[in-house]
């Protein structure tokens, strides 16, 4: 806005913060030095020393912000544009609002159109995009949020209590504390915009992590049954023991059609006409092996299922416990045909009479999914699906004995999903909370910081463009405030 705004008043905006906060430091800096020598034998208190330096701060920030609001207020209130379209309704009214700095409280005045009576506002209010009947401001609201995807609801509370209330925050009896039920309000009334997939350079080869998990829920008996996707194109070595997978891309859904939904998204992102070999990695469930052919969209897409290399091993230490004969195992079934796998089974039955039906269960599951193993085996790549589903759905939804609501479920998984494949939740929830006409938008819009302060800000039916009587007068407003300081 540099352009925009004058000299003089730059200036007033100067003096009158300048003899605010020389008013307020006086203050402060002869409260400090008679506390600072207020001690017994000798003893300064560090802690209580830190907080007064800590309070005073903010209490300067919080009458800096405030007396700018104030002038702002004071400037358009006195401007003749004002007087000709704008009646002044209440003067001096009060607002506090909580920020990240502490309670901010200011005066502002309300104003009344002219023109068109029904439109109302604070003027204040309006160009900060401070939302009506809000206690919190936008900023703590957007750090809770980002913070709840990774640790918890609660713990993001006590995170950004900390942000808001500073050493006070650490304190048992602080009734200030922000609760998880205002990160949970603030996360069910914002309207998540559905980001589309950017689309990038498309790989010879796609491999898709496919498995399911279940979370409790809060409005029915059974569990809600989530079904997760990763794909990936390669592994590559981030260290000595640590492998990452390359372009890594998270998609969670409940209900229906999951796979269906999974290739909207997955198409968007590659050509599929330039994809030969698709590989599969899961678990063997129906619903995953039913949904082999939904990767095949041209003719050249070959796509094969392998059996997750976790779930191989894990039937190898269901049929024996004891070290020696695992090793063995697997042994036999990467060297040597079959029909020697399927003798040693035989002999371990009759060694074990009693886990008969066990063995035979998990010698059926390798049986019947013995190519899909050998395949797995010889990509050479590992199976890292298990140890995925876990970190992107039971670390924040089945961790914890806690349910979630069918109604509200979806929204979880799609903040989930954004923060796993490196959405900026902050700058989503700053450019979207406040406006309900923002549905869908483009990846790479969020790779980056896109507010453009020169415009129209957080007023929603600004941005949407939408003619109305409310649209033109905030129209009006916008550039009756750009002449006003120019």
């Amino acid at each position: 806005m540099d352009n925009i705004i004058t000299h003089n008043f730059k200036n007033l905006l100067k003096n009158k913060i300048f003899f605010k906060i020389s008013e307020i430091s006086e203050e402060i800096v002869n409260s400090l030095i008679d506390n600072l020598f207020n001690f017994d034998n000798s003893h300064i208190d560090y802690f209580q020393f830190i907080n007064r330096i800590s309070e005073a701060s903010r209490k300067i920030i919080l009458a800096t912000i405030a007396e700018t609001f104030e002038t702002i207020d004071t400037v358009f209130c006195d401007a003749p544009s004002r007087s000709e379209k704008y009646y002044i309704n209440k003067s001096n009214v009060s607002r506090t609002i909580t920020t990240i700095i502490g309670d901010l409280t200011f005066k502002r005045t309300y104003y009344i159109s002219k023109a068109n009576p029904n439109f109302r506002f604070y003027f204040v209010d309006l160009i900060f995009g401070l939302h009506k009947y809000d206690h919190y401001d936008s900023i703590i609201k957007d750090i809770a949020i980002t913070n709840v995807f990774q640790s918890s609801q609660a713990q993001a509370a006590r995170d950004i209590s900390k942000y808001v209330f500073g050493f006070n925050a650490l304190s048992s009896n602080n009734k200030n504390m922000i609760s998880r039920q205002n990160i949970f309000n603030w996360i069910n009334s914002w309207k998540i915009p559905d980001i589309a997939p950017s689309s990038i350079d498309t790989p010879d080869t796609l491999y898709v992590m496919a498995d399911e998990k279940y979370i409790g829920a809060q409005d029915q008996e059974n569990d809600i049954m989530v079904k997760c996707f990763v794909t990936f194109e390669s592994i590559k070595q981030v260290s000595k023991n640590r492998r990452a997978l390359v372009n890594r891309y998270v998609f969670s859904t409940t209900g229906k059609n999951a796979w269906s939904k999974f290739m909207d998204h997955i198409a968007k992102r590659y050509d599929f006409s330039k994809i030969r070999h698709i590989y599969l990695l899961a678990d063997g469930g129906n619903w995953i092996k039913n949904g082999l052919h939904e990767l095949k969209l041209y003719a050249q897409n070959k796509p094969q299922f392998c059996l997750c290399e976790f779930h191989f091993k894990q039937a190898i230490n269901h049929i024996s416990s004891d070290k020696d004969e695992r090793k063995n195992l697997l042994e036999i079934f990467n060297t040597k045909p079959f029909e020697e796998f399927k003798k040693r089974i035989d002999e371990l039955i009759v060694i074990n009479p009693n886990r008969k039906e066990t063995i035979s269960n998990k010698y059926n599951y390798i049986k019947n999914n013995k190519s899909a193993i050998k395949r797995m085996l010889n990509l050479d790549i590992g199976s890292s699906m298990e140890s995925h589903i876990s970190h992107f759905i039971a670390s924040m939804f089945a961790s914890r004995p806690k349910g979630f609501s069918t109604k509200r479920i979806d929204n979880y998984l799609k903040l989930n999903d954004y923060f796993f494949n490196n959405i900026n939740i902050f700058d989503l929830y700053r450019n979207s909370f406040n406006n309900k006409d923002v549905e869908k938008v483009d990846e790479n819009i969020f790779s980056n910081n896109f507010t453009n302060y020169n415009e129209n800000g957080n007023i929603p039916i600004l941005s949407s463009g939408k003619s109305s009587p409310t649209y033109t007068a905030l129209k009006e407003l916008a550039h009756d405030f750009q002449l006003l300081l120019t």
